[in-house]
């Protein structure tokens, strides 16, 4: 046999030698899986796993005084990532497409709070300041991670990217957008018991394109769930917003009964009133082969909707007060933001808290940068927030605190000279000096209040001292928290010695008490700075004669069917003024006048069909060119229900805002629906300081 056949037969040998080896251990293979372990194959495959799910249940309803819906739920569809089928491997790629699908549809909302943004040269820069509920959550979050609090964006994102291993050749935007869903499932603890809502309100095309390509997103399923619905475009800064529970909060949830994906209260209403409006949810048992595919669902436990919630709020006057607060912003030269309060001056209910500038909160996510950057801040909520000193609406606290401490009296004159020369390194000017040359002339306590004289509590003041001054106002509930339920309201500052003592512990630079200190406190300037809510309130306590009541939001709660009311807010009083009726009698009579023929406020008010009671107020600003614009008022005189108060930054006189208290007093005694009788007028008035 040659050499070449020999070689052939070699090869056969080999490859027949290879088949039978193969074939061997196929056979075993075989062997082993039907015969050695059949059945506990066969019972694998008959397995099935078990997994329970919470069905989340709507939140209740929010509502005005008067029964109009203001927030309620509506059904959208949304993307939903279950843990188990969701592969890991690969999954910023996955993301990315999942993104990019969804910004393509208008509707839809990305889960993703990151305050950062990418620029269009590839920075990064923060995109929410620093109070900002997202902003301390990133902060907390790096603080967690051990990564230093103290951080640029660009820091945050390095650290980020390289987290969640993200390719460094990605574009800025790409990387952005994988970093910010990363970041959110990491924050709402997405897990094998915590399903992620990628995006919510997803439209019925997008719906289709992620059926039609399911099998390349495993795990990523289409689910229905109720979004809150905002059915007014006014009360932004009240209603408030809904979010996902974030890592650093969970503990404190959890023990609270909720589910890691609940939504709940951030801000405002939402907020404030959480534990009526959350409903309880429900549980969904589902049952999977070991391939993962479900076999069947069952609803084990069901959903029970929460409460709803009774404003004291009537959003018809919120709406008034909004817009006419706007149309005078706009109308006064240089004028900035401003506030208005309305309270019912018999148990502390706030009617209406409006803001200029402000927002629509149905539109607030889209919105967000852009109201971020704006100059005049539309996110500051002013009306509990914003901090102004009172200016002249100061002098009714002056004038009770120097006829209860008795260093004047009903029958006290004082002579306005113009320049109040009692120090001699120290001579402020009444306000009418600058035009007239000269002061008021003689003058008695109600009379003061009419002309506003500085001169009358310059001397009140100086007399009482800056001890006394600073226990009234405190009795007035300034500087002082007035009990509102919301969120974020402001403390504010009284002037006096005690006051000024306890600032200058952590600011060495401030100067101790003077006499001159107590003249500007007697005026409503120095040291006093209060919220407009405050004065409303001061205002309120005032009209009824020394009773305050507790600010307060909430009216009622209602069942979740409406079937029945489940409590009831009562008016609580939180502070009580005792002083003679006689001290009453004289700066009700005073306020009255201000509005009256010969007042500060008579171009506003002459001609009222109804009887005010108010108190102008030019409150100087350091830096500004213009006064800040304040007025307190109640009505009617004779039987009061309402107080109101107007700040207009810049407003540059109280008697320059006085007309958007108007409006409000048209659109509550005069309008039926709140605003269709109310004749808006704000058109220019004479100017009286």
């Amino acid at each position: 046999m040659d050499r070449h056949k020999k070689k052939l037969l070699r090869r056969l040998y080999v490859l027949t030698g290879g088949g039978l080896v193969c074939g061997l251990i196929v056979a075993a293979n075989l062997f082993s899986l039907q015969i050695i372990h059949g059945d506990e194959y066969a019972d694998d495959a008959n397995q099935l796993y078990t997994y329970t799910s919470t069905t989340a249940a709507s939140r209740g309803d929010i509502l005005d005084r008067n029964g109009e819906t203001l927030v309620t739920n509506t059904t959208v569809y949304k993307l939903q990532i279950t843990y188990a089928f969701w592969e890991k491997d690969g999954q910023n790629a996955r993301i990315l497409d999942l993104v990019n699908m969804i910004d393509q549809d208008e509707s839809a909302q990305v889960n993703d709070t990151l305050p950062i943004s990418s620029g269009i040269y590839g920075s990064f820069s923060y995109t929410k300041d620093e109070d900002s509920y997202d902003f301390t959550s990133l902060q907390k979050f790096c603080e967690n991670q051990e990564w230093g609090t103290d951080l640029s964006a660009e820091e945050v994102m390095e650290n980020l990217c390289a987290n969640y291993e993200v390719d460094s050749s990605l574009s800025a935007a790409d990387t952005r957008k994988i970093v910010g869903i990363r970041y959110q499932m990491e924050q709402e603890q997405f897990s094998m018991y915590n399903a992620f809502d990628l995006a919510t309100d997803i439209s019925m095309d997008l719906v289709a394109k992620i059926s039609e390509q399911h099998e390349s997103y495993a795990g990523v399923e289409v689910e229905t769930s109720a979004e809150r619905e905002i059915e007014t475009e006014y009360a932004a800064n009240i209603l408030g917003y809904i979010g996902p529970i974030f890592a650093e909060d969970w503990d404190e949830y959890k023990q609270e009964g909720y589910s890691m994906n609940a939504q709940v209260g951030k801000t405002g209403a939402e907020q404030a009133f959480e534990e009526y409006l959350r409903g309880t949810d429900g549980k969904r048992s589902i049952q999977t082969d070991y391939r993962g595919n479900v076999v069947s669902e069952q609803e084990t436990e069901e959903a029970q909707s929460g409460n709803n919630v009774v404003l004291t709020l009537d959003i018809n006057l919120q709406k008034v007060a909004e817009e006419s607060l706007a149309s005078r912003c706009q109308s006064i030269q240089g004028a900035g933001g401003g506030a208005a309060v309305v309270v019912d001056v018999k148990n502390g209910e706030i009617l209406a808290l409006a803001n200029y500038p402000t927002y629509n909160l149905a539109t607030f996510n889209q919105d967000y940068e852009e109201l971020a950057s704006n100059e005049l801040s539309p996110l500051l909520n002013r009306s509990i927030a914003g901090i102004y000193a009172p200016g002249s609406t100061f002098k009714v606290c002056t004038a009770v605190a120097g006829l209860e401490s008795g260093v004047i009296d009903a029958d006290t004159r004082i002579y306005d000279e113009g320049i109040y020369t009692y120090y001699s390194d120290y001579h402020p000017r009444c306000w009418i000096y600058s035009s007239t040359g000269s002061g008021h002339g003689w003058e008695d306590v109600t009379g003061a209040l009419e002309d506003s004289c500085n001169y009358f509590f310059y001397e009140t003041g100086r007399l009482l001292g800056g001890d006394k001054l600073e226990k009234y106002a405190k009795q007035f509930g300034l500087g002082e928290y007035t009990g509102l339920e919301l969120s974020g309201e402001k403390k504010g500052r009284v002037a006096g010695p005690t006051e000024r003592a306890a600032a200058q512990k952590n600011d060495a630079s401030l100067r101790d008490w003077s006499g001159g200190d107590t003249l500007q406190a007697a005026i409503g300037q120095g040291d006093n700075a209060y919220t407009p809510l405050q004065l409303a309130n001061y205002c309120a306590a005032i009209a009824t004669r020394g009773t305050q009541y507790e600010a307060h939001l909430l009216r009622s709660v209602k069942a979740y069917d409406y079937s029945e009311t489940v409590y009831t807010k009562e008016a609580a009083v939180l502070n009580k003024i005792d002083a003679a009726s006689s001290t009453w009698d004289l700066v009700q009579e005073g306020m009255a006048k201000v509005t009256g023929e010969d007042g500060t406020a008579a171009s506003v008010f002459q001609n009222y069909s109804i009887k005010v009671a108010g108190k102008s107020g030019t409150a100087q600003v350091t830096g500004t060119e213009q006064d800040n614009g304040v007025f307190i008022s109640y009505a009617p005189y004779d039987d009061p229900q309402i107080a109101v108060c107007v700040v207009i930054e810049g407003g540059d006189s109280g008697n320059n805002v006085a007309p958007v208290v108007r409006d409000i007093y048209d659109a509550y005694f005069y309008s039926s629906n709140g605003s269709d009788d109310a004749t808006g007028d704000t058109g220019n008035y004479d100017v009286i300081a």
